[in-house]
């Protein structure tokens, strides 16, 4: 049986597969260089570390660290790659109200950094964003 963090995981790469511009297909569960991608806009992410919080009365709270990157490819890369961004940013605000996601414990899921690659790629153009998803940590029966 999958661990809740991989339930979590997987459920929040289902939600930016629903994002506006990009195909499911093109959300990739790590990380990929430009020169690995054919297709635009992509998005990859990282789940990285996880920090736990102990509230007392048995109740632990987890804090899952994702870096995401997302990829497009356009004469008007910056606008595209903050467009991109935004659309994405909204796909994690919501990510919390999924039901899935609230199956699997989220209480919160947002956006806390963002920057793009400001031109330098140009045609490409890449966006940055460090995500927070916070979670009810159970043992799974």
């Amino acid at each position: 049986m999958a661990t809740r963090r991989k339930q979590i995981i997987d459920g929040f790469s289902t939600e930016l597969g629903q994002t506006p511009d990009v195909d499911a297909s093109n959300v990739h569960k790590h990380f990929k260089f430009l020169d690995e991608l054919n297709d635009f806009p992509s998005v990859c992410f990282v789940a990285g570390s996880e920090r736990r919080e102990q509230l007392g009365a048995n109740r632990r709270l987890g804090t899952i660290e994702v870096a995401l990157r997302g990829y497009v490819f356009d004469e008007n890369n910056v606008d595209k790659a903050e467009i991109l961004a935004q659309n994405v940013e909204s796909k994690v605000d919501s990510f919390s109200a999924n039901v899935a996601a609230r199956a699997n414990g989220v209480s919160d899921a947002r956006v806390v950094s963002f920057r793009t690659d400001e031109g330098l790629l140009q045609p490409y153009g890449v966006a940055d964003l460090e995500v927070q998803i916070l979670y009810d940590v159970e043992e799974l029966i």
